[in-house]
């Protein structure tokens, strides 16, 4: 992909504030550049809740930044991006209405004529391979008959630009491979109109496979924390020496996103965020790091567990916080502390629980407060404020239901429900 060519659309300096309750802000994206040029196909990969799919409605212009301008061919847009469509990841069908009425009612609001809608969804029908299906409904189709509408229906207009939110996530593995080929081979088809895609995804496999370039955003806010060019040719072979690189290259970069290098993590003089990660999921963590001899690649573990790596990421997180594990390039090791943790009865793993916590910064903290705090007790509106005060860029509600979980496991706090007040356990 030459960058001498003029952008199709681009970011400036994007960022985006979410208002929550209680007069806080979740900041979701900081100062983000990203240029698609004509004839790519371009991914945003990054942690599930980073704002991927909040960017990819920006472009759209479905909403407005906080801050920062988007630019079509050079003129800063006003409102909908031009010559564009969408694929949603919900499939977002209407179930009372055909397969045909549905990609229809596009060109309805558009306002085509009949002769030409009829001409155009047939079009559509042929080229994404639901020749047949015309009058069936939603609920008659699979998950991927179900898309391939959303595609259809995304298509017929004969977009220039198509943005795709993660389209394939929804689908068995089989059914999203089979799509993903279709979408590149419409893509190359140059007698269509289609130029560019930006496609957001979670999956590192898929990204490989589609895209050109990918853009890695980082979290709490999101920033890009690196972009990958693709230079393999068309078409791609999933098990290919290239290929099992790029997606290497993409874990090593993934990875230090989502598990940065651990040493560090707990410096009592930094306060980090919590994770929603339960002590039972942590638990399952360090018995399967023990069935593997105590240590094995992040990456394996999200493959072998069959989760997506972001939700692995999280109790990853989660242990290496509590010192259970540590993770050095990418392996995963049981720590001293988290082996007596997961060889202790009840009342050990309890106690171990609230030791690691107390080395926590975060409740350390909290717990300073609630020793000076009159009645040495402190009100939920309280805690939410600390919470956004000390973590501006994390959901404060979200803070307060992990700090609530896991110091009642700790036996180290007692919230009161019924007053929502929070207080140390009584020794």
């Amino acid at each position: 992909m030459s960058n001498h060519q003029a952008p199709l659309f681009e970011a400036k300096q994007i960022c985006e504030d979410f208002a929550l309750s209680h007069d806080q802000t979740l900041h979701v994206l900081e100062k983000i550049d990203m240029a698609v040029y004509p004839n790519e196909v371009v991914a945003i990969i990054g942690p599930s809740g980073c704002g991927k799919s909040t960017l990819l409605r920006i472009f759209a212009g479905l909403i407005s930044p906080t801050k920062g301008e988007i630019f079509y061919q050079g003129k800063e847009l006003q409102g909908l991006m031009p010559e564009s469509s969408i694929v949603f990841q919900s499939f977002a069908l209407l179930p009372w209405m055909s397969v045909k009425q549905n990609i229809e009612i596009v060109l309805k609001a558009a306002h085509f004529s009949v002769e030409e809608m009829e001409k155009k969804t047939q079009e559509a029908i042929a080229m994404i391979g639901l020749s047949g299906f015309e009058d069936a409904y939603p609920k008659e189709l699979s998950g991927g008959m179900k898309q391939r509408v959303g595609i259809a229906r995304a298509l017929v207009r004969n977009p220039k630009i198509l943005f795709m939110d993660e389209p394939f996530s929804e689908l068995d593995a089989f059914t999203a491979e089979v799509l993903r080929e279709e979408v590149i081979k419409i893509w190359a088809n140059k007698e269509l109109s289609l130029s560019s895609i930006l496609l957001v995804s979670h999956d590192v496999h898929e990204v490989a496979f589609m895209a050109d370039r990918i853009f890695v955003l980082g979290s709490k806010p999101a920033t890009v924390h690196g972009v990958i060019e693709n230079t393999m040719g068309r078409p791609r072979v999933y098990h290919s020496p290239d290929f099992l690189h790029l997606v290497e290259q993409l874990h090593d970069t993934y990875g230090r996103v989502e598990v940065p290098e651990a040493k560090g993590v707990r410096k009592k003089e930094k306060i980090g965020p919590l994770l929603p990660a339960t002590q039972d999921q942590i638990l399952g963590l360090l018995r399967y790091l023990t069935s593997r001899g105590g240590s094995n690649d992040i990456f394996k573990i999200g493959a072998e567990s069959r989760q997506h790596f972001d939700k692995v990421a999280i109790v990853l997180h989660a242990a290496e916080l509590l010192d259970f594990i540590e993770i050095v390039h990418r392996t995963a090791s049981l720590t001293k502390k988290g082996k007596e943790f997961l060889q202790g009865n009840g009342e050990i793993r309890y106690r171990i629980w609230k030791e690691q916590l107390l080395a926590i910064p975060i409740f350390i903290k909290v717990c300073d407060l609630l020793k000076k705090a009159p009645g040495q007790t402190l009100g939920r509106d309280q805690l939410l404020a600390f919470l956004n005060k000390e973590l501006p860029y994390q959901n404060p509600s979200e803070q307060l239901h992990a700090l609530l979980r896991w110091g009642h496991y700790g036996q180290l706090f007692v919230y009161h429900r019924k007053s929502k007040r929070l207080s140390l356990k009584s020794p």
